[in-house]
């Protein structure tokens, strides 16, 4: 078995342990300190309270329920022992590294020649004694045709508030045309209007089951065995929904925008936390609590089903001028040789409209897995990466120049596969970060970024 390459180990002990436990259906809450507080990943420690902490700065966690029962480290071994239940360096490191990389969508890189025959790891089954901490499979959410059509509906019934509008218009400096062509639109503020919305679409015929999203909850003292008592909400907090589109202009998924400082936006998701066993006529007997956190005698209101995880998606903008409708390819309805790629929708939204072409806005800086088959599939001749200025350089208390080290690492991974593969220039566009953080602050200063091509090292001014 050839050597796991060092880039592939350095990729892993960058993974946060935080969102490595996100990534696993874990529970988790932010506590004060700057910890976030988790149940013990270990399957054999069974909490009535749980009392494992994360630090945020670091990663590392370390259980201190009952005087602690050793679990600690950071996401390698968080991983570690939500599997097997202790770490053995000597035993565990390789499928943990493997692991870890299946979950967070790292890719494996070897040492040395890979033999064709070489049979990709699987993670072993948590025994039924883990049954309590195990990892429950996300619920595939239906085809982008069918999330397009909800979504697309849904949007039109959503309000847009004044406050909204005002910050599109005046913060984000979008128009009217380019508001209503994004698809933006607020988040209900009152259970009155959620409810409204969803029975509309209920009543014209819209099937909400494995909408992300969308979600099934049992109502106020109601039986979890009696179908009636379940209705569907929406699973949505915040200020408003930014539309995620694919390469064929669907819908595919919603961002909200939350308000808050520390996680600015997040996916409009709904994956279950329980399921349901029905007979032959539709009567349901049986509950199954998926995520072993959550006591539904305790808290029923909380259970949800019928819903579906978002996941991550790329978000591909075109000018607004040329949007297109549903499934209608972009290069049928717009010529082009180059692609900007950027982290985020907003900054995505207005670089499209700014430079006139089409945009992929990255949901975080390593979420970069399905940018290559898009340009691949669009015939790309140039890929234009252009990250917040922090991926090459900011400050720190002192006034010293340094990285976003994970922001770099991830900008250099993405690199890398461009350059490999073949027929695509990479460039980078850089620019001052007095003039802005992200490419649509620039944009928006009335100034253009310097583009350097990290083959020939030449380095031109961007015109549009």
């Amino acid at each position: 078995m050839p050597k796991i390459s060092q880039s592939t180990i350095d990729a892993v002990e960058f993974v946060h342990t935080y969102d490595l436990a996100m990534r696993m259906g874990h529970w988790t809450k932010t506590s004060g300190g700057g910890s976030i507080k988790v149940e013990c990943p270990n399957p054999n420690h069974i909490e009535k309270t749980p009392d494992t902490y994360i630090k945020k700065s670091t990663g590392i966690f370390m259980c201190y329920g009952g005087g602690g029962c050793g679990a600690k480290g950071k996401a390698l071994q968080y991983y570690a022992w939500s599997t097997w239940g202790c770490w053995d360096p000597k035993t565990h490191f390789i499928d943990a590294v493997i692991g870890v990389c299946e979950l967070m969508g790292i890719p494996i890189e070897y040492d040395g020649p890979v033999q064709d025959s070489i049979q990709k790891r699987v993670r072993p089954a948590i025994q039924p004694a883990a049954a309590p901490k195990a990892v429950f499979e996300d619920v595939p959410a239906q085809p982008a045709e069918v999330c397009d059509r909800v979504y697309r509906r849904f949007l039109e019934l959503c309000p847009i508030y004044q406050e909204h509008a005002e910050e599109w218009m005046t913060k984000r400096r979008y128009t009217k045309e380019q508001i209503n062509a994004f698809g933006l639109r607020s988040i209900p503020a009152t259970w009155p209007e959620s409810k409204l919305i969803v029975d509309t679409l209920l009543k014209e015929g819209y099937s909400l089951e494995r909408i992300p999203g969308f979600t099934l909850k049992l109502r106020k003292g109601g039986n979890p065995l009696n179908e009636k008592d379940w209705y569907w909400a929406i699973n949505a907090y915040g200020k408003y929904f930014l539309p995620v589109r694919d390469d064929t202009g669907r819908i595919v998924r919603l961002r909200m925008a939350t308000g808050q400082e520390k996680k600015k936006y997040t996916w409009f998701s709904s994956g279950p936390n329980v399921e349901v066993q029905k007979n032959s006529t539709g009567q349901i007997t049986e509950l199954k609590v998926l995520d072993p956190s959550l006591d539904i005698n305790a808290n029923p209101h909380e259970m949800r089903r019928g819903g579906a995880s978002s996941s991550h998606h790329i978000n591909v903008v075109l000018p607004y001028q040329a949007h297109s409708e549903q499934g209608q390819e972009v290069m049928d309805i717009f010529t082009f040789d180059s692609v900007v790629i950027t982290e985020g929708e907003h900054k995505a939204f207005y670089a499209a409209s700014i430079l006139r072409k089409p945009v992929i806005g990255i949901p975080g800086a390593g979420n970069y897995r399905d940018v290559l088959p898009v340009l691949k599939k669009w015939g790309v001749k140039k890929a234009v990466v252009a990250y917040d200025a922090d991926a090459f350089i900011t400050k720190d208390k002192d006034g010293q120049k340094q990285k976003n080290e994970q922001v770099f690492k991830n900008l250099i991974d993405f690199s890398k596969e461009i350059l490999e593969s073949d027929g695509i220039e990479l460039v980078f566009w850089i620019w001052n970060i007095a003039d802005g953080k992200g490419l649509d602050d620039v944009l928006m200063g009335g100034k253009l970024p310097m583009e350097v091509n990290p083959r020939t090292k030449t380095r031109v001014p961007v015109t549009i």
